[in-house]
């Protein structure tokens, strides 16, 4: 019996437009009368998650959880206090970030308490982040100035996951460190074993409920762990980088349907008769 949906937010909970389509809505209020929790999970950050709420029924994520950070961070929703937090080292971070100077990218540097730094973003990159992620721009030249504040992770921006692929490969294993691809766009850089999969189980323990009782979904690579550790893993019918063969679910609904319908007829309600 399920007892957890964990669902990633951008191109999965959210439309493309950025907006919670109604069905999403309507499928959390099912699954609350059902005894069934939903939890948003994120690579931005808490206050990021939020804010893409706050159009939202105001009790929408009442008595709920926010996993963020790809899983490096979980909190209570309405308690900006997480009940567990991963940061990596400022000299990692700069290492990262001087050595992605070789390569035509932007950047965005996330501090733990949720602002943004981003510097020499491409245009597509700024439309997709407009009315959707607060972030302040900086010259690109050193980071100095976060040295001492705690950092959660570092990301390269280029809209062509091959060439980010091959920007790994050259940046090589970093100690302390992983790294994912998300929104077809993003190369991400976090505190070695943070993924969302990690962030699924940690959250699960804190609940006492059994992580194969739980079901996530996702679109894209930085997903995948978390689909893989969830009792069920699904995948929006746009899923990118081949995770849809990868889920124990392809969904018919796209992240513009309101996937969670879907998740809600298929998997929850049957289990409820």
């Amino acid at each position: 019996m399920y007892k957890l949906v964990a669902s990633d937010m951008d191109e999965t909970f959210l439309a493309h437009d950025h907006s919670i389509p109604q069905a999403n809505i309507d499928a959390i209020r099912r699954m609350r009368k059902l005894g069934v929790l939903f939890v948003p999970a994120s690579g931005r950050s808490y206050s990021s998650v939020l804010e893409s709420f706050s159009s939202a029924p105001a009790d929408l994520l009442d008595g709920t959880y926010v996993i963020s950070y790809n899983g490096g961070t979980i909190n209570r929703a309405g308690d900006p206090h997480p009940l567990e937090s991963h940061s990596l080292p400022f000299e990692t971070i700069r290492g990262l970030f001087e050595r992605g100077k070789a390569f035509d990218v932007g950047v965005h540097i996330y501090q733990s308490d949720g602002v943004v730094w981003a510097a020499n973003l491409p245009e597509d990159d700024k439309r997709y982040l407009d009315g959707h992620m607060a972030y302040r721009e900086f010259d690109g030249a050193s980071i100095d100035f976060l040295r001492g504040v705690s950092l959660a992770k570092i990301l390269f921006v280029r809209h062509d996951l091959a060439f980010l692929h091959r920007m790994a490969e050259q940046i090589g294993a970093v100690p302390g460190t992983s790294f994912t691809f998300s929104s077809g766009r993003y190369l991400e850089y976090l505190p070695e074993g943070v993924d969302k999969g990690h962030g699924l189980r940690a959250l699960a323990r804190i609940l006492g409920v059994d992580v194969a009782e739980t079901i996530a979904v996702g679109d894209s690579l930085n997903d995948l762990p978390m689909l893989e550790a969830a009792g069920l893993g699904v995948a929006v019918s746009n899923a990118t980088d081949g995770i849809d063969g990868l889920a124990g679910y392809a969904a018919r609904s796209s992240c513009d349907d309101g996937i969670l319908a879907e998740v809600v007829e298929k998997f929850i309600e049957p289990q409820a008769c």
